[in-house]
């Protein structure tokens, strides 16, 4: 969208030629005026427009439409797997899961592992996400750890926290067991 201002002094003769000419080279979006209080007050007009398109391009852009209207036609008429009504869809969005309830024992497991996720997180600096989300944790919490290989099985863990961590993690479930 482009904009133009136009002033309009009202005791000259303004002469509305260019005006015209302008306004008929281009698509108008909206006008604004006002009076702008002066030495000599004045009419401004603030004109929003687009250029309009010279008859051979909207004589290209016709046929390009109708062109893209044969192609949709095509697809359209290819067989197409019905879409689920919006309900449908809505009921089965994935929603989030329902937090783990955890029993005392692994509640302890729980706070053990974030205590040390914080602490390692602040020596290496980085936020504590970076080695493991909360839901990691939780999930360390409720499983029976006992090799890095069941370390491998909990979702958000990958082979490389895995090697970085595991020993450390290891051994913090084995302390809070005993």
């Amino acid at each position: 969208m482009k904009c133009k201002v136009f002033k309009i002094h009202p005791e000259n003769d303004f002469d509305e030629t260019n005006l015209n000419k302008f306004l008929e080279n281009v698509t108008l979006n909206q006008v604004f005026a006002a009076i702008v209080s002066d030495e000599k007050p004045f009419w401004s007009m603030l004109v929003l427009y687009e250029d309009k398109m010279n008859s051979s391009a909207e004589k290209l852009l016709r046929l390009e439409t109708v062109e893209q209207s044969r192609n949709m036609g095509e697809l359209i008429s290819e067989p197409t797997k019905p879409i689920a009504p919006r309900k449908e869809i809505a009921a089965t969005a994935n929603f989030a899961p329902e937090p783990i309830k955890l029993n005392a024992e692994q509640e302890n497991f729980y706070n053990a592992l974030r205590t040390w996720r914080n602490e390692r997180a602040s020596r290496d600096g980085v936020p504590p996400y970076l080695i493991a989300h909360n839901d990691s944790l939780m999930q360390m919490a409720t499983m029976s750890i006992k090799t890095q290989e069941d370390l491998l099985q909990v979702k958000g863990l990958g082979e490389k926290r895995v090697q970085k961590y595991g020993d450390e993690i290891l051994r913090i479930l084995n302390v809070v067991q005993e």
